[in-house]
């Protein structure tokens, strides 16, 4: 039986949308295709129909989660007076933190999938590139003085404070408290007003 393009198309996107949550959830290597298509409600046999291979849905899906992550925090950074540090306030969150299939990629899976394959990693190194430029507008526009140099060291801080608090859930003490510590810190030394130097 032969389906529409429509319908491909809108099959591929499902797919896609599915990866980007499940890579996201359970890495790289935590995804495979039985499980995708099982919870995109299609059979094992009709991935490769959509995708050549497991490597070239990760680089798209990988692509896919940034995307949607910085659609959000741009549109947030984008809506009020404080863009800096409404944007750190909702990074560097317990929400952020426990539903990883709902954030960003970077800090989901940035390691394992820059190492998946050089698709992934090509993938992984534009995805973030795109993050940067797309915040450093409206980040900019609220914190005067917020460097190109400034929203990387920012962003990277803000990656590295999920990355963290993640791996010390087992410890949900400690867990909060470096989301505070680093929510204090990032807000007083990048969000508005600055200090100039």
């Amino acid at each position: 039986m032969r389906f529409s393009k429509d319908h491909a198309a809108k099959t591929r996107a499902r797919i896609l949308e599915r990866a980007a949550a499940l890579v996201r959830r359970d890495g790289v290597s935590g995804m495979s295709v039985p499980g995708l298509m099982r919870e995109a409600g299609l059979t094992h046999g009709g991935f490769y129909a959509h995708f050549k291979s497991k490597d070239a849905l990760v680089a798209e899906a990988v692509s896919a989660a940034l995307e949607d992550t910085t659609d959000r925090f741009a549109e947030l950074a984008e809506s009020g007076d404080d863009p800096v540090g409404a944007v750190i306030d909702a990074y560097v969150s317990e929400a952020h933190r426990d539903h990883p299939e709902m954030g960003c990629a970077v800090a989901a899976v940035g390691p394992e999938a820059a190492r998946s394959s050089e698709e992934g990693a090509a993938a992984m190194a534009a995805s973030a590139r795109g993050m940067l430029e797309r915040l450093k507008g409206p980040m900019a526009d609220g914190a005067p003085g917020l460097s190109d140099e400034d929203v990387m060291a920012l962003v990277s801080a803000m990656v590295g404070a999920i990355v963290v608090s993640r791996a010390c859930r087992a410890d949900a003490d400690l867990s909060d408290a470096v989301l505070s510590a680093a929510r204090d810190r990032l807000k007083r030394d990048f969000g508005a007003p600055r200090r100039e130097a």
